[in-house]
């Protein structure tokens, strides 16, 4: 029997190679620099074939599109160039479970912006095109229509759906309509989520630098254990900013909780 393979691939703008550790995601099967981004895939093991094995491999993709918002990342829907000088690694594949480190918007029902009816169940990719058409809001400025065929495009580009393209057309009329009727302004309580989450990645990866980058020794005490004070003093952070960050940085195991010092 036929083993199939997909290629999860995405240009991260602004990139420097090493975000899929913020998540503590596979090691990427191909990864290239390029002069305004970074190009990484993942082979993954399946085929979205089916209702249930594409809506498996959209939850992914929207939660990758969703965690790195700030790269603007593009999901590219073919195959790595392997002439390229890139990193490939094409002995090892993946399953989308390996994946499950990927944030998940569990908070999107719980503020109620949308009514049930509109929502349903939490749907990742709904969420996702939700915060596309948010940036595109803020990029033409409140009040200015966004081109519907903008988000239809960014559907069709970043997930999979049927050949006619039903479910992702009626994503994106819900959403364009939502917002068309309300003058294409968002609420104050979707500016401050928007914000406070931009805020969270910020400092988490400004954390993240510190304690994986060249001068991670600096941040490590005598015992092992990390160094909140300094973190604190040299980052410009609160000290309960950085050890939330900290604490949640080693549960999801992307650090130690103690490192032996060289």
């Amino acid at each position: 029997m036929k083993l199939y393979h997909t290629w999860l691939y995405f240009f991260l703008w602004d990139a420097q190679g090493d975000e899929f550790l913020e998540y503590n995601l596979p090691y990427p099967n191909y990864l290239l620099h390029a002069q305004k981004g970074v190009f990484i895939g993942w082979l993954i093991n399946g085929y979205p074939g089916t209702k249930q094995a594409r809506e498996y491999f959209n939850d992914v993709i929207a939660r990758f599109i969703i965690a790195y918002k700030q790269n603007k990342p593009e999901r590219l829907p073919y195959k790595p160039n392997m002439e390229r000088m890139a990193h490939i690694d094409t002995k090892h594949t993946w399953e989308l479970k390996n994946f499950q480190n990927l944030p998940s918007l569990y908070w999107a029902n719980k503020k109620k912006i949308w009514s049930a009816d509109s929502v349903g169940t939490i749907d990742q990719v709904f969420w996702a095109i939700k915060l596309y058409t948010e940036e595109l809001i803020k990029e033409f400025g409140e009040g200015t229509p966004v081109p519907y065929e903008m988000l239809q495009d960014y559907a069709f580009n970043n997930f999979f759906d049927r050949k006619d393209k039903s479910t992702l057309r009626a994503k994106c009329r819900n959403i364009w309509n939502w917002y068309n009727e309300r003058g294409w302004k968002m609420t104050r309580k979707e500016r401050a989520l928007t914000n406070a989450k931009s805020i969270k990645e910020k400092k988490r990866k400004q954390i993240l630098n510190a304690v994986t980058g060249i001068m991670k020794d600096e941040y490590i005490k005598s015992d092992g254990t990390w160094n909140i004070y300094k973190l604190t003093k040299d980052l410009g952070m609160s000290k309960n900013t950085i050890k939330r960050h900290i604490k949640e940085l080693i549960q999801e195991g992307i650090i130690p909780e103690k490192v032996e010092k060289k």
